[in-house]
């Protein structure tokens, strides 16, 4: 076998692998991130975020919280856009969660759902999406679910 043959060989071998690698973990995401949806599909969302209704209308300061508490706890793995093609989501198995479509869901299933989804996180789902009942307000996580179902109105580009 020439030189330059067995270098084309063994140059090939780390991006097949890098390839197959890539093939896999797209399929380990889709799977990781139908969880979620399937549970709900199933058993709905669980108590007590079932029953939750948002106590306060949406105006123009709550979207506003909205964004700056996306902006800040959220875009850096679910994109500015809300398509989970933020910088450290790409890192992440599963990844981000699309939530654009959040906003094209009734309001009265769309909140519990979203709002239980921000409080307790991922970590049922084997997800990296962190919990934020400890860390944030009722008043915030309803901030934040009102501007998901906004389609997030503010989004920085």
């Amino acid at each position: 076998m020439s030189r330059f043959l067995l270098f084309a060989v063994l140059a090939a071998v780390p991006i097949a692998a890098a390839s197959y690698a890539q093939e896999d973990d797209s399929l380990s995401r889709w799977k990781a991130n139908t969880a979620r949806h399937q549970h709900v599909l199933m058993q709905g969302v669980p108590a007590p975020y079932d029953k939750m209704l948002d106590p306060t209308p949406d105006n123009e300061a709550k979207l506003r919280r909205g964004t700056m508490l996306f902006e800040r706890n959220c875009s850096s793995c679910h994109g500015w856009s809300g398509r989970g093609t933020g910088p450290e989501g790409s890192l992440l198995v599963p990844a981000p969660a699309d939530l654009q479509w959040l906003a094209h869901a009734p309001k009265e299933r769309a909140g519990p759902y979203i709002y239980w989804s921000i409080a307790e996180g991922g970590k049922r789902f084997d997800s990296e999406m962190p919990g934020y009942k400890q860390s944030m307000t009722q008043e915030d996580i309803w901030a934040l679910t009102a501007y998901l179902r906004a389609g997030m109105p503010y989004a920085s580009p």
